[in-house]
């Protein structure tokens, strides 16, 4: 199957407009860090999250992968995001940093 990801700055212009719907956490003194995610299958079908979409404080990168995509395999996916993923330490156990659930899901690529 020939790959449909031919314009990467689609994607990447999507993830800033999906970003414009990040919720700010409530408890915090420091604003929270906008934060949008796209994930896109070889086909160039894609699907988008936003920090805090579902849950205050979801990360968008989590909610794309765990909640959105939790069952299906993702190994030839990339992933676009606007910030970089968080990375070990970040997250407090048991939770996952971003970068590690990247990893696990076997993402091919991260912009």
């Amino acid at each position: 199957m020939k790959d449909q990801r031919k314009i990467p700055r689609f994607y990447m212009e999507l993830a800033i407009e999906t970003m414009k719907r990040s919720v700010d956490e409530l408890h915090k003194n420091a604003p929270s860090p906008r934060v949008g995610a796209v994930i896109v299958s070889p086909d160039g079908a894609y699907e988008t999250a936003y920090r805090g979409e579902f849950r205050e404080g979801d990360h968008a990168e989590y909610t794309l992968l765990d909640k959105n995509f939790r069952t299906k395999d993702l190994s030839d996916c990339w992933v676009f995001a606007t910030l970089e993923p968080c990375g070990p330490g970040v997250r407090k156990p048991p939770k996952l940093c971003c970068a590690e659930r990247i990893g696990y899901a076997r993402i091919r690529k991260v912009k």
